[in-house]
């Protein structure tokens, strides 16, 4: 059977649409960029620290940041999992939204992955449903050339180590089997989530940017899943990160 059951085409219009969801909403201009908080406290953070302006009309929770000079949205509070992070960005995208990036936690499938440790996303394996609505099916989607570097180049100026690789996106986190595992750490995948590929494919369909940092908590890379240690620590470097990219944000408008 292939998938999606009924194979898309992709010229053909929807008859539901962002766009007519969108209509009549009262919003302010929209930010370049948008930075997706699933972690609580991370969103606590970043409407803390940049003085965040709720901004009603999405799901879960929006804000933009006005000490970012209103360049910087955050969102977070929406849920888990790669359909509702697909119709944020198709919603986000209407609004105005150009570039996208994700800040979040995932499980590490490499040994020497250790918690704490960041993983900006070059690829993203697409092992859940909803990229495959979007893009045709290929085993991977890659993230935007020039954001990632922008990424990277915020977070080495803060001084946060960092890797680049591959992302295991799965819909199913009771079905990361060892044998699963096992084959994703031969293929040299660093990390595996709920989220990343169809926020990258749907930002492509979409013509606008996305990018992925990830900061490894639990970890499968032993056959056996082991909890973070100390808890706190992913969500701290992902803070550290947050603050890094809205100061690089912010310097762009200048």
């Amino acid at each position: 059977m292939n998938f999606p059951n009924f194979p898309p085409d992709f010229g053909s219009p929807p008859l539901l649409t962002a766009a007519a969801q969108m209509q009549g909403k009262r919003l302010p201009p929209a930010p370049p960029w948008l930075i997706f908080c699933p972690q609580a406290s991370l969103l606590r953070h970043a409407v803390k620290r940049w003085r965040g302006k709720r901004v009603p009309g999405f799901f879960g929770e929006t804000y933009l940041l006005t000490k970012s000079d209103n360049r910087v949205a955050v969102a977070g509070g929406f849920g888990v999992g790669a359909p509702i992070v697909g119709v944020l960005v198709e919603m986000f995208a209407i609004w105005g939204v150009s570039r996208f990036v994700w800040l979040g936690i995932a499980g590490g499938l490499q040994p020497e992955l250790q918690t704490g440790d960041l993983v900006l996303g070059e690829t993203a394996v697409r092992d859940e449903g909803t990229s495959h609505h979007y893009l045709p099916s290929e085993p991977t989607v890659a993230s935007s050339t020039s954001l990632t570097e922008s990424v990277a180049q915020a977070i080495s100026q803060a001084k946060l180590p960092y890797q680049k690789g591959a992302t295991w996106t799965t819909d199913a986190p009771y079905r990361e089997t060892a044998a699963a595992v096992a084959y994703y750490q031969q293929q040299g995948v660093q990390t595996v989530e709920m989220e990343v590929a169809a926020l990258l494919a749907v930002a492509r369909y979409c013509q606008k940017e996305a990018a992925a940092l990830l900061a490894v908590s639990d970890s499968l890379a032993g056959g056996v899943w082991q909890t973070a240690v100390p808890a706190q620590l992913p969500e701290q470097r992902l803070a550290q990160a947050l603050d890094a990219l809205v100061q690089v944000a912010k310097e762009q408008s200048l």
